[in-house]
């Protein structure tokens, strides 16, 4: 994807805000990084910015919120939107939690810089990051986030548009990427992503991806 224009962090933190701002700009030097400190800042940037913005950065550990509780109010008004969690914590059951709520990746505090930036181009580009050390230890305990039952005898149709979206949204094109990608409108797009959702039964981007998959829809 191009080089992201706005980006929404999110932390009650001015040290870690500080510090990840700085490493966004040196990643990107042109972003926009739009700072909140709470949930109701949370809840300000992606009102104002959350049609337009390519990521936001979620603590999920804000002193008037706390667990998935705003990530899944975030992604119920704004399903498009990509959101990387960023936690203190790294217990598999809360790092789960928070990737079947909708989560497009999962970060701990302590994370090398190096695969911090890792991980945010991974979910900028449309995929989903979990550490390989969580993932591991999540995988020998049975663990495993939720997603949409397939029913392999069913069939799921698209319209040739949805398609095209689709496809868009795996390549991890933003809502106004695709907009100018197919020469249509906001409203129409977003119509377009809420039909794909509901066809896969689907809460997020993550999920309707794994389903598409899943029913044998190329999205690679």
């Amino acid at each position: 994807m191009n080089s992201p224009q706005t980006i929404l962090l999110v932390d009650d933190h001015s040290l870690i805000t500080t510090a990840m701002s700085a490493l966004l700009k040196s990643m990107y030097p042109d972003v926009q990084v739009q700072i909140g400190a709470d949930a109701k800042e949370a809840r300000r940037l992606v009102a104002e910015h959350g049609d337009s913005a390519d990521l936001m950065i979620l603590d999920l550990g804000l002193p008037d919120c706390q667990g998935t509780e705003l990530l899944v109010e975030l992604l119920q008004d704004y399903p498009a939107l990509k959101i990387l969690v960023l936690s203190g914590s790294v217990e598999p059951e809360k790092i789960l939690k928070a990737l079947s709520a909708g989560a497009a990746g999962y970060v701990p505090k302590t994370l090398d810089a190096h695969l911090l930036k890792d991980a945010i181009s991974l979910v900028l580009e449309g995929g989903v990051y979990i550490p390989a050390k969580i993932l591991s230890q999540a995988q020998s305990e049975g663990m495993a986030p939720q997603v949409p039952v397939h029913n392999p005898k069913a069939s799921v149709h698209l319209t040739n548009r949805q398609c095209q979206v689709l496809k868009l949204l795996s390549q991890g094109d933003s809502i106004k990427e695709i907009c100018r990608t197919m020469n249509l409108s906001e409203g129409t797009i977003k119509t377009h992503v809420t039909a794909i959702y509901r066809a896969f039964n689907a809460r997020n981007r993550t999920e309707a991806l794994i389903a598409a998959r899943k029913n044998c829809f190329n999205v690679d």
